[in-house]
């Protein structure tokens, strides 16, 4: 029997590596990926598959697949392009107008500009488009239907408080249009994010709740078949057949079919039939974490759970027995896929979702009673999302505190590696687990793990902390980034007034070479104590605008290049510079701004420095005229901001698209403590706060990191205050 299910296993995994090979390569070979490597500009006719999504700049994200593309000139080729095809393509559309009512299945034509796709997407491009597009055919009926209901339910959810107004729609429908950035970042925290994409467990909801009404009637049991399998395909097409959704959605059919049928119907082989008839129809699923995490999830809930289950309830009551065998059975079956994507362990996770699972069935229920009732009778639409904003305020408070506890999430290996070590740590747990004395010494190893994560290695961390990417140095009113090359080598962005800190700082970091100096402008606050490193430490090159002001300022950094015999170079918008894995693209000032208040922070050097996964997005003191230009020629969209160095030490000269727009992970203020300026403003700290992005301010914690977690994403180390 083991050599069997060995064999199975092998042949599955092979099957799914081959459908998924063949779909990769053709994306990442065929004549579309040929095109973006090229930076074509083409004409293209697109069918959106998904709503549009608000992205930074005022424009949109849109998922979309390509039928046909055309260009007349493409550089490296002769001759003109027409093709025929059926690819997916990330559309991002740099201006708003005309995409925010689009709807799946709608079919446009646009003019753009292809892109290759980062590595982790399963696009075969990306497409940058501007201007509105073209509609040339609108969506099937179903669609506009299921538009219709979701805006009512974003119009009736309105009567709730924030941020329970934008949760109602993404926990029934998976609508995260109104939802709360900071909100967002507490379920991902907390291992709550799939409720707000709509999973199997919404699916399974609706169905038990169709079964019991129609329980109440006289329709036999094939007639209740058929309304279960219309209310699926009715469910599916307004939550838009996301992964998960496709999964439930098939597994639920082939049990009402089972049932009108008169058949037995049994998990295991439904979730088998629907994954392989699934990834069969739509090979783009096996390259999906989605619906990787989806099978597994259901997997560990059908196999394991029920085992669990009666273990527990010989110590706990039933339902909570229910609750931490479902929840653990399917944290448990994911683990190595969620250690593969982020790098890390939830620790709160069960608890969590075993706390939410109380609030989830009332809210789904009472959602879809206000989906279904708004368009009909808006006052009973509207009371129905009221009773839901109860379980909704639960499932934030569940989350916000699940989200706070210290030490929360494990750091663990991404990659392939971390998910072998997970696979490989969860049987030796398990058989940990099934002896008594087994219990007791992994309960007394994981409190003394836990106090030594709370209260012991904040206190022993020495600087700078492992990991560390960036680091905003504390010299007082002015700027100092060093962003690590790695072996004792660092760029530097910026040079803020105190040589002395700025000198303890890159000492403190271990820097021995700078290869790279970026100086955003030449006001003294970024350029004052330059003397820290040039004649101090082997420099490569200083990079400067072509704004020369102050003129003062411009000569004393010529002196002390000259000096040190370091070349300076003039760059603008478009130049690019490498060194080690971090690379820096200055994106601003596309044109001189002349007289703005102060011109020469409206010139200032705005680059992305991307390092160890993280791209940085570096404002110097750029004020509202030049972030209004960057934002309205949209040379950010689409770029996706973990780290953002606030312009202007925080001053109340900011464009909310560049600070809530941004979607960075993190926020650092380079501001000196009992600064005269009233920097930062309370407005840039509150618009920060609302969304929900973490501030480290060097004049409150003083020298602040940005450390890259293994598996993606940014978290801030702080020193502890202005030294």
């Amino acid at each position: 029997r083991r050599r069997a299910l060995a064999l199975a296993g092998t042949a599955g995994l092979a099957a799914g590596v081959l459908v998924a090979g063949v779909g990769a390569r053709d994306r990442a070979s065929g004549a579309l990926a040929q095109l973006a490597e090229r930076s074509a500009r083409v004409s293209a006719e697109l069918v959106v598959r998904d709503d549009p999504r608000p992205s930074r700049g005022g424009g949109y994200v849109v998922q979309a697949r390509v039928s046909r593309l055309s260009a007349s000139r493409v550089p490296g080729t002769v001759g003109a392009v027409d093709l025929r095809l059926s690819v997916p393509v990330l559309v991002i559309a740099l201006d708003g107008a005309g995409w925010a009512d689009l709807l799946p299945s709608s079919r446009i034509a646009v003019d753009g500009a292809l892109r290759p796709p980062q590595a982790a997407d399963t696009v075969g491009a990306v497409l940058l488009v501007r201007g509105p597009p073209r509609l040339v055919a609108g969506p099937v009926w179903y669609q506009r239907l299921a538009g219709v209901l979701r805006a009512e339910l974003r119009e009736s959810a309105s009567v709730l408080p924030e941020p329970a107004s934008g949760l109602l729609p993404a926990l029934v429908v998976g609508d995260t249009s109104r939802l709360d950035p900071r909100l967002k970042d507490d379920f991902r925290a907390a291992g709550m994010t799939h409720l707000t994409a709509v999973s199997g467990g919404n699916v399974a909801i609706v169905t038990a709740a169709v079964v019991a009404v129609l329980g109440s009637t006289r329709a036999g049991v094939r007639s209740r078949a058929l309304w279960v399998a219309g209310m699926v395909i009715v469910f599916t097409v307004v939550a838009r057949p996301s992964a998960s959704v496709l999964r439930a959605g098939a597994m639920a059919l082939l049990a009402a079919f089972a049932a009108g049928a008169g058949r037995p119907s049994s998990a295991v082989p439904a979730l088998a039939a629907a994954t392989g008839a699934l990834v069969l129809v739509q090979p783009d699923l096996a390259l999906s974490a989605g619906f990787a995490l989806s099978v597994l999830a259901t997997a560990g809930i059908v196999v394991l759970a029920p085992r669990w289950r009666e273990t527990l309830a010989r110590w706990l009551p039933g339902w909570l027995a229910d609750g931490v065998a479902v929840a653990a059975a399917a944290q448990l079956a994911c683990t190595p896929v969620l250690a593969w994507l982020g790098g890390s362990v939830s620790l709160v996770a069960v608890p969590a979702n075993v706390l939410a699972a109380v609030a989830v069935a009332p809210v789904t229920v009472l959602g879809v009673v206000a989906l279904a009732a708004g368009p009909v009778c808006a006052p009973l639409g509207t009371a129905a999302a009221y009773l839901a904003g109860w379980p909704c305020r639960w499932l934030i408070l569940v989350a916000r505190t699940a989200a706070d506890v210290p030490g929360g999430t494990l750091g663990w290996p991404g990659g392939p590696l971390g998910a072998l070590a997970a696979l490989a740590a969860l049987p030796a747990a398990v058989a940990l687990l099934r002896t008594r004395r087994g219990r007791r010494v992994a309960a007394a190893v994981l409190a003394g793990l836990l106090v030594a994560r709370v209260l012991l290695v904040p206190r022993l961390a020495g600087w700078p902390p492992p990991g560390w990417r960036v680091v905003a140095c504390s010299v007082g009113q002015g700027d100092a980034l060093v962003l690590t090359v790695g072996a004792g080598a660092a760029v530097l962005v910026d040079a803020g007034p105190d040589e002395a800190a700025l000198a303890r700082c890159l000492d403190d970091l271990g820097v021995r070479r700078v290869p790279l100096v970026l100086l955003s402008h030449l006001h003294a606050d970024h350029v004052e104590g330059l003397a820290a490193v040039l004649g101090r430490l082997p420099v490569g090159e200083v990079l400067v605008g072509p704004l020369r002001e102050p003129a003062a300022a411009w000569a004393q950094v010529s002196a002390l290049a000259r000096a040190a015999g370091v070349l300076v170079t003039t760059v603008g918008a478009g130049a690019t510079r490498a060194v080690g894995d971090v690379s820096l693209e200055l994106v601003g000032p596309l044109r001189l701004l002349r007289g703005t208040d102060s011109d020469a922070n409206n010139n200032s050097l705005v680059a992305l420095a991307r390092t160890g996964g993280l791209t940085v997005l570096l404002t110097g003191d750029a004020e509202r005229p030049q972030q209004s230009q960057l934002l309205r020629e949209g040379v950010l969209a689409g770029a996706r901001i973990d780290v953002l160095k606030v312009a202007h030490h925080g001053a109340a000269e900011q464009e909310p698209g560049m600070l809530a727009g941004s979607g960075a992970e993190v926020a650092l203020i380079c501001v000196g403590e009992g600064n005269d300026y009233g920097h930062p403003a309370p407005a840039t700290l509150a618009a920060l706060a609302a969304a929900g992005i973490p501030v480290a301010r060097t004049d409150i914690h003083g020298d602040a990191a940005v450390v890259a977690n293994p598996g993606g994403g940014a978290r801030l180390v702080v020193r502890g205050g202005p030294r």
